[in-house]
């Protein structure tokens, strides 16, 4: 027969079984967090990746946080950064911040977009339901608010709200003659119309989103008159009437004829006006002015000067003579103003 045991003895022996089973028993296994994406440095997407990070180190030791959250800020943009970082905070194998919640005033002060405000109030004024379903309007209009420092109890946001919202579910609400106050109202009410149309077009089997809230209406039948039977004769034959020439007006003087009309050509061989004889002709005049009576030397003048580019280089010679030597220029018999 077994000795009994005294009760401090029993007691201890009871213990140290208990503290065995305990160390024998597989620990319940904990949820799995997914790892949070890596940050590169750029500001706009710092505090979704700052609540991810927050969510993944949950209940770890200050140093381990610190660590493990730092080991997913990588990129070219913070390497230097990163490295400038952990030098300067850590030391002696540990993180100098007191709690996790300074580092974050660190990286705060780092990475917090100085007019993440001013772009939200933007990207809000631009946040408009269009198709997408009234749950997943309403996440990022409500994002948006909060990130533009704004609240939903303000009356610009109201106003925003029903100006993004689907036209066409704003138009049914107004409509009823019962309009929201606030914006929880005005949320609620287009949540439900927006659920409850998507709900008919299952149950009817349309797809069409334009304007979800109008009674489709029955194609109408239209009665087509009877088409009128064809002539089989022939049409009677285009009469083609000429087109008439221009009149012309030409104007006969005694130095020739100005022909009238337009691309008419010019009397180029015209009379003396002091002789009579054609241009082309020996005129009694002897004057150069007939080609004929012209000397060689005057020829060759007068093809110059009726040139009007010879004419306007030889003018331009003269003007320069006269400018850079006056002197010599009237010694020559030529007057000022004269060429």
């Amino acid at each position: 027969m077994a000795a009994h045991l005294d009760p401090t003895t029993q007691a201890y022996v009871d213990a140290a079984i208990e503290e065995l089973f305990r160390r024998l028993q597989t620990p319940p296994s904990q949820p799995k967090v997914k790892e949070p994406d890596v940050f590169d440095g750029n500001k706009s997407r710092y505090d979704a990746w700052k609540q991810q990070v927050q969510l993944y180190v949950g209940s770890m030791a200050k140093d381990r946080a610190i660590t493990t959250m730092l080991s997913f800020i990588r990129g070219e943009r913070v390497e230097r950064w990163r490295q400038a970082f952990s030098k300067k905070h850590h030391q002696d194998g540990a993180w100098s911040f007191a709690a996790t919640d300074a580092f974050w005033t660190e990286l705060d002060k780092i990475f917090v977009d100085p007019n993440l405000a001013k772009t939200a109030q933007a990207r809000l004024e631009r946040c408009v339901m269009g198709n997408r379903t009234a749950n997943e309007f309403f996440q990022e209009f409500e994002e948006l608010v909060d990130l533009a420092e704004f609240k939903t109890t303000d009356t610009h946001v109201v106003d925003i709200l029903q100006r993004n919202a689907r036209e066409s579910i704003v138009n049914t609400i107004y409509a009823s003659g019962n309009e929201p106050t606030d914006y929880e109202s005005w949320k609620t009410r287009i949540s439900n119309i927006d659920t409850l149309w998507r709900k008919s077009t299952i149950i009817r089997g349309t797809t069409s989103a334009t304007n979800p809230f109008l009674t489709a209406r029955r194609p109408q039948t239209v009665t087509q008159p009877a088409p009128t039977p064809r002539s089989t004769a022939l049409p009677p034959p285009a009469v083609v009437v000429p087109p008439q020439a221009p009149t012309r007006h030409d104007r006969h003087d005694g130095t020739g004829v100005t022909y009238g009309g337009r691309g008419q050509p010019m009397d180029l061989d015209r009379a003396c006006i002091k002789c009579g004889k054609k241009k082309s002709e020996v005129g009694p005049c002897q004057s150069p002015w007939h080609v004929p009576n012209r000397s060689p030397q005057q020829q060759k003048i007068r093809r110059a000067w009726e040139d009007e580019t010879a004419r306007e280089e030889f003018l331009e010679d003269i003007r320069l003579y006269a400018a850079e030597d006056p002197e010599d220029f009237a010694a020559q018999g030529f007057e000022f103003g004269s060429a």
